[in-house]
């Protein structure tokens, strides 16, 4: 038997290493916010006691459960105080105080308000809200007294779009709403910092009012974005460098370091320097937390803050723990603070980049411009299968951008705070001067970025197959970066190439002669994608709002990417009401689209039009040439458009209604006949008659309707129609997006998006109404 060597750690002593519960317990968190429904934290009990003995992995465990537990608890709480479903649509008055600042735009504003509960039996809840005609003047802390139109949380549900329910829930907001009629509230105001950064940005408008980088100015220093340019965002996101005016690790960080360098060198020169590191670690953690404040302290500046703070704090005790189990201990405080960090994609990019620094740190050799062009160049690797997954961009531009642009932070982010200090302590006098020529000075650089976005590979999309192509990556980025022979180092590289190459599994490889519906969750509109073996078809648009909210751009083109369609080889738009028509222009502009047909374009729906691809027919029935000549862009006169194979059939109507319907079915006849129907009009009483359900008499019918609309579509008695004819109805309001196959010949099956990925903070829930 082999003797282990005096001081040897024992084998099971790696149960006991912190950065092994750090990445346990997070995955463990994490798992918990991908359950659809909460499990009680009653079943963490017994394996708690589990730990009053004494075993090799006792902390583990219980730090896990604890861990797990508590974001059990904090997500029942949160449920609770949420507006619930039944409650949806109510207006009520209430009484609260503004927080945070309020986006004001040109056609509405909004902003957050926090309940009193001394007003109300309700719980004191944050609501967001809007203000549609002209807001009043909404400052941080004074009190409101409103009639307001609240909803519970929700939003639409599609592959490859934007999760505003899980936004809502890391934010806090327990309902969402606008503001009908408001009446004066006597209640003084109350202080916060927010108060005193909207005071900042009021001495600040003067100086920064029309110059194009105020909204860099306000971004580096208060934590405000909302005067950041459409063209600007674009900018940002063509070069890789949107981090950089969202106040996080690397802002947090420099100045942090920065007054931990200047802290030092005072305390060594002062009869206290022999406490110099502590003292300058005290004052960095100050000033991190003064810039947080100042900054908002918005969610990924607390995650910063903390993982700062884990850090100084070991500093402060004289503890060398080495810089792996510092990250490891910032992680766990970071989800300990803030449970639902573990699904926003900043937390994962933060500590995915952080480790990589502290990995390269040990292991890069030579000269320090090699250290650090190995480490940019390295981490945009590295982050790029995260990056791909979370937003479906990245950009090749990025190393070289931001081996320029981060060093540069080191001057610019101090010289911007200091400016913006000047300037609100001195606004007229020679703080206004110094930061008119810090934005001039950034002003006169922005060019620069604009030129390298318009390098044709600065960006590109793709997206990852699934979360198995993403996890190969990953291990085999991991693989790579390790200390070991190339041989072993090429195994990680083919790891990659599932991502790369945009492998699929066999169940998502469309063959010829079939094809697949999606209707996309859009709200009150509709929007659908039909994809055969190597064409796109999407049948109208969705709706945009001047608000700003645009399905187009927002849903259409990033489910397009999602499924690896950009190119649109026919956008066809059934007829002009907004709804249908809305997101053409963003369609038009983000994705390839080789040729457009229907309402305001050159090429009007003809019945009798038709077009094959791999093997599946198109024919578009109506409107007829007649009715075609009398062309308005009412309901009337949607394009209807028939799809149809050897083994499946469906039939699109746009918002056609009873008229046209027996015009239709008097012309066509059993010809109309199909496997799947689109409901017409989103299930107004005007559409779906008798005539038309019998005729085509199809098995499946989808309806793309919003939550809770005003015009309560379906109908109830359109509901009933499909019903005694024993046709199954699915509608996006609670299903989100309706993905419709056929495994077999004419038997559809319908996926619903919010039901394949529910979670237990989403609303509406699966199967409510």
């Amino acid at each position: 038997m082999g003797h282990r060597s005096a001081g040897a750690m024992p084998a099971f002593a790696v149960l006991d290493d912190i950065r092994l519960i750090a990445a346990v317990a997070v995955a463990a968190v994490a798992a918990v916010y991908q359950c659809p429904s909460l499990p009680s934290p009653a079943w963490l009990l017994a394996p708690l006691a589990l730990c009053l003995l004494r075993f090799p992995g006792r902390a583990l465990l219980a730090l896990t459960c604890m861990l797990t537990a508590w974001s059990l608890i904090q997500a029942r709480h949160q449920m609770a105080d949420r507006l619930p479903a039944a409650a949806d649509g109510e207006i009520v008055s209430l009484t609260g105080h503004v927080v945070g600042l309020s986006e004001v735009g040109r056609y509405r504003t909004r902003f957050q308000v926090q309940t009193d509960p001394m007003q109300t039996i309700e719980p004191a809840r944050r609501l967001r809200l809007s203000w549609y005609s002209d807001a009043p003047r909404l400052v941080p802390g004074d009190c409101l007294h409103i009639k307001a139109k609240l909803s519970t949380p929700h939003g639409s549900a599609n592959p490859g779009g934007f999760d505003y329910t899980a936004w809502l829930w890391r934010q806090g907001i327990d309902a969402t709403g606008y503001v009908r009629d408001s009446s004066p509230c006597r209640a003084p105001p109350r202080w916060s910092v927010d108060r005193l950064r909207y005071q900042a940005m009021q001495r600040l408008a003067p100086i920064l009012d029309q110059r194009p980088m105020r909204g860099l100015i306000e971004a580096l220093s208060l934590g405000v974005r909302q005067h950041i340019t459409d063209a600007q965002w674009s900018t940002l996101r063509a070069t890789g460098t949107t981090h950089l005016v969202a106040i996080s690790g690397l802002h947090i960080g420099l100045i942090a370091g920065l007054l931990f360098a200047i802290a030092k060198w005072l305390a060594l020169r002062s009869p206290w320097a022999r406490n110099a590191r502590r003292i300058a670690a005290v004052a960095a953690m100050a000033g991190a937390l003064a810039y947080a404040a100042l900054a908002g302290w918005a969610v990924p500046t607390q995650r910063a803050v903390i993982m700062a703070a884990a850090f100084f704090i070991a500093i402060v005790v004289e503890r060398e723990i080495g810089a792996g189990r510092a990250l490891a201990w910032a992680a766990l405080a970071v989800v300990a603070w803030h449970p639902a960090a573990v699904i926003a994609p900043g937390f994962w990019l933060s500590f995915t980049a952080v480790g990589w620094l502290i990995w390269i740190a040990t292991l890069a050799r030579g000269p320090w411009w090699m250290k650090a062009l190995y480490f940019q160049i390295g981490l945009v690797i590295v982050l790029m299968p995260l990056t791909l997954w979370f937003f479906g961009q990245a950009s090749l531009a990025a190393p070289l951008i931001n081996a320029l642009l981060i060093p540069a932070a080191g001057v610019v982010v101090p010289a911007v705070l200091f400016g913006v200090v000047a300037a609100i302590i001195a606004p007229s006098g020679a703080g206004g001067w110094l930061l008119g020529h810090i934005t001039a000075l950034l002003g006169a650089a922005w060019p620069g970025l604009e030129w390298a976005a318009r390098w044709p590979l600065a960006a590109f999309h793709h997206v990852l197959p699934g979360p198995i192509a993403l996890l190969l990556a990953v291990a085999g980025l991991g693989l790579a970066a390790l200390p070991m022979p190339w041989r072993i180092r090429a195994l990680g590289a083919m790891l990659v190439l599932p991502a790369l190459i945009g492998w699929r599994p066999p169940g998502q490889v469309i063959a010829p002669g079939r094809f697949r519906l999606t209707v996309l969750d859009v709200g009150q509109g509709l929007a659908s994608v039909v994809r055969t073996a190597h064409h796109t078809l999407v049948f109208d648009a969705g709706p945009a709002y001047r608000t700003g909210f645009d399905a187009g751009a927002m849903i259409v083109v990033p489910y397009l990417r999602a499924v690896g369609r950009t190119r649109v080889d026919r956008l066809l738009i059934s007829h002009g009401d907004m709804d249908h028509i809305g997101g053409a222009a963003a369609i038009m502009d983000k994705a390839d689209v080789v040729h457009r047909q229907g309402a305001r374009s050159d090429d009007p729906c003809r019945a009798g039009q038709h077009w094959r691809w791999d093997g599946v027919t198109f024919d578009l029935v109506y409107p007829t040439a007649k009715r075609a000549a009398t062309a308005t862009e009412s309901n009337q006169h949607s394009c209807v458009l028939r799809i149809h194979s050897a083994r499946a059939s469906a039939l699109l109507t746009g918002d056609i209604e009873a008229p046209g319907e027996r015009e239709l079915v008097a012309r066509m006849g059993a010809a109309l006949a199909s496997d799947v129907l689109v409901v017409p009009h989103h299930g107004s009483a005007t559409s779906s008659s008798a005539a038309l359900l019998d005729t085509v008499a199809p098995r499946v019918a989808l309806v793309s309707a919003g939550w809770h609309n005003r015009w309560n579509f379906p109908r109830p008695v359109v509901v009933e129609r499909y019903r005694a004819r024993g046709i199954a109805l699915f509608d996006t309001a609670t299903g989100g997006a309706l993905q419709v196959a056929w495994p077999s010949p004419h038997d559809p099956r319908v996926v619903r998006w919010r039901y394949r990925y529910r979670r237990f903070w989403q609303q509406p829930r699966p199967g409510s109404g």
